[in-house]
Formats: structure tokens, sequence, C-alpha cells
């Protein structure tokens, strides 16, 4: 089967509205909009390229930002347009689209203040396919607007696929895991579960998005140290809020160290067009 559909036939099965709900989505979502939240400006124009079930997007739309919804998966879209059509929202976004992140002809040249493309990342294994989605957005982005690239970092994949491993031992062999150390791509070699990732070195991030000339780069590390310890954050926040509330503020006077980005689960890339 072709990568695109194994990633589409995993996003039927998965449930991405819950996903952002448990204790570890919620952290997620948190942070990347207090990291993006510098950015966010009434009536400016943002394609969520990877939307999803629209989790970000709404919280875009209640901030009086105007939107396009792009996935590439049919039942995403869907999703997305009944959660602002039960929002009352619906006249926030201009279009909710199918579509593969590597091709958005569809989409008018020099058209958003911001690209936010929080999913697409994860799963483009062909360098091909990332130089063609990379440059796809840098088209649709204004000159002088802001692109924000969601990614994984190796290191803390490498991490994550030990879980996956011993829960899930038909998707992880050795040769599964060296692949994930050497080039960062992952493989799935069962059906089930995250397909066909790819999961940078800082360095590798830095310079593919340098050369496309990106400027004013920087990374943030939406995780850090609460990277699987979400729950435990979670029943902290229940019982003592003073120091949940140290340990948020620890963590993002952390996010933009490059150490601690390579160890912190999701992250963050930012530029200028």
């Amino acid at each position: 089967m072709h990568t695109f559909e194994k990633i589409k036939q995993y996003y039927h099965h998965s449930d991405e509205w819950s996903r952002l709900d448990a204790p570890a989505g919620q952290i997620e979502k948190q942070e990347v909009l207090h990291i993006l939240k510098p950015y966010l400006k009434e009536r400016i124009r943002i394609l969520d390229l990877g939307s999803g079930p629209g989790k970000y997007a709404l919280e875009f739309a209640r901030m009086g930002c105007k939107l396009d919804l792009v996935d590439l998966s049919e039942k995403l879209i869907a999703e997305a347009r009944d959660k602002f059509r039960e929002g009352n929202m619906e006249n926030s976004v201009g279009q909710f689209s199918v579509g593969n992140a590597t091709d958005i002809s569809f989409l008018a040249s020099n058209t958003y203040d911001i690209v936010f493309c929080c999913g697409p990342f994860y799963h483009l294994v062909e360098e091909k396919d990332r130089i063609m989605a990379a440059r796809e957005i840098i088209r649709v982005c204004k000159k002088g607007g802001i692109i924000a690239i969601g990614f994984i970092p190796r290191f803390s994949a490498l991490a994550g696929i030990l879980n996956r491993a011993a829960g899930n031992p038909d998707q992880v062999d050795a040769s599964v895991f060296r692949e994930i150390a050497e080039s960062g791509i992952f493989r799935n070699k069962s059906m089930q579960g995250f397909q066909e990732g790819y999961f940078p070195t800082l360095s590798e991030m830095k310079k593919f998005w340098t050369d496309l000339k990106l400027h004013d780069i920087k990374t943030v590390s939406s995780r850090g140290f609460i990277y699987q310890n979400e729950t435990v954050l979670m029943k902290i926040k229940s019982v003592n809020h003073a120091l949940y509330e140290t340990v948020i503020e620890t963590h993002r006077d952390l996010a933009d160290k490059d150490t601690y980005v390579e160890a912190g689960g999701h992250a963050l890339l930012i530029g200028k067009k």
C-alpha cells in the first residue's frame, strides 16, 4: 500500500479529537498555542495544513482569525466542518479541503499571514515529498508571513518507539529501531498504529528550512521534560496548582534551548518568509 494511503487509513481509524483531550494532548495544545500567541492577531488569514478535526483551527477562529483547512483525510475534514457548524463558527472558514501537503495548487500564492502545519511533516518519509510540501507552504505564505511546522525530534522519537516496541512488537523490531536512529525514518511493519514517521535531528530540520530561504528561524519545544509525564502533571494540577504553574513556567523558560528541544517529544519550527 502507498505511504499516503497508509497514513489516510491510520487517521480514518484514529480519534484525533479525543487525543487532544487526553493529558498529553492537552499539554501539547496548550503549549503550541502559547508559542504561537505572539503571531495570532484578529483578522489575519491562516492556513491550517494538516488540520485534522479542527481542534487548533477552532482556537484560531475564536481569536478572530480567518482560516482555510486542508487535510489528507476525508473523515477528519468532515469532522472539522461538523465541529465548526456546532460552534456556529463556519463564517470563519473559507474552505474545508481534502488535499495532500505536497500539492496544494488549488490555493493561491502569497495568501496567508500564517501557515500552520502541525502534522504532515511527522509523516513525510521521502525527501522529495518534504521538499514539495515545503515549497508549497512557502508559495502560499505572504512575504514576511510566518510558517510554523510541527515535528518530532529524533532523540525523543527513539524514547517513544521503545514504548511502542513493548506494547506492539509487530510494529518495531531491531531493523526498524536502527533505521530510526540512523535516518529518522519509521516504517511501520504493521497496518496498526502510527504510520510512516519522519523524525529529524534539530540540525537537519534547521538546515532544511534555511536552504529554502526561510529566515529568523527558531525551534521551540511544546513538551520538553513533560513528555511522557503528562498524566502525572495533570494530577499535580488537580492537587497543587502552584506547583503545576511552576512546572509550566520552568518548561517555558527552557523551551527554546536546543538540547531541550531534541529530547522533548514534540516541537515547532517557526520562521519567516
